[in-house]
């Protein structure tokens, strides 16, 4: 993998390390495009609070922010940033779509881009499950075409980080379709409430 989190660019820089706090490779599978639409957008207030991840020394605050969705403070021993996350349901399972801070102007050239986790709450435990991006690298960095992912529109950007840019709806669909043990999703990360 050729790329640094240090050299990305500052729009992306807080995803890159919040999914390299929870156990993702040095490269990234994000979306230009939500995993959420209007009418899917839930909330929870168990998600809310100090969590701790013993294994990477990290932590996430999670707070209430503007209309359902959730403010993300992490911190981890080399980084900290700020995320705007939401969260939403495809059949029974529920996903944290992730991007960087909503209402800081980060220029005309920077797309926020979102990151999909998987998200189980088992009392004062959550577990986040990225989409793996050894999965998504192996399928398109074998095929010349954007179509290596049944489903979905899928390429590598120079940096090599998978770039989903199919449309909401197909996104949904495509996660709704995986197996819930499918090697399209990586390794967890378990925190645990403070």
């Amino acid at each position: 993998m050729k790329s640094a989190i240090h050299n990305r660019p500052s729009a992306i820089l807080p995803l890159a390390v919040l999914l390299a706090l929870l156990g993702a490779p040095a490269c990234l599978v994000l979306s230009v495009n939500p995993l959420y639409d209007a009418e899917s957008i839930g909330w929870d207030p168990a998600l809310l609070g100090t969590w701790h991840d013993a294994d990477d020394n990290s932590s996430m605050q999670i707070d209430r922010g503007e209309w359902k969705s959730y403010k993300v403070r992490y911190v981890h021993p080399i980084e900290q940033g700020d995320l705007t996350g939401y969260l939403t349901a495809i059949g029974d399972d529920r996903y944290l779509d992730l991007m960087p801070a909503r209402g800081e102007d980060r220029g005309s050239f920077v797309v926020p881009v979102h990151a999909v986790l998987r998200v189980r709450l088992d009392g004062d435990q959550m577990e986040l499950i990225p989409l793996s991006y050894d999965w998504f690298f192996d399928r398109v960095s074998r095929s010349s075409r954007s179509t290596a992912v049944a489903g979905l529109v899928v390429a590598l950007d120079q940096k090599e980080n998978a770039l989903i840019v199919s449309p909401t709806a197909a996104l949904r669909d495509w996660v709704r379709r995986q197996p819930l043990t499918g090697r399209m999703f990586g390794a967890s990360a378990i925190f645990t409430r403070k």
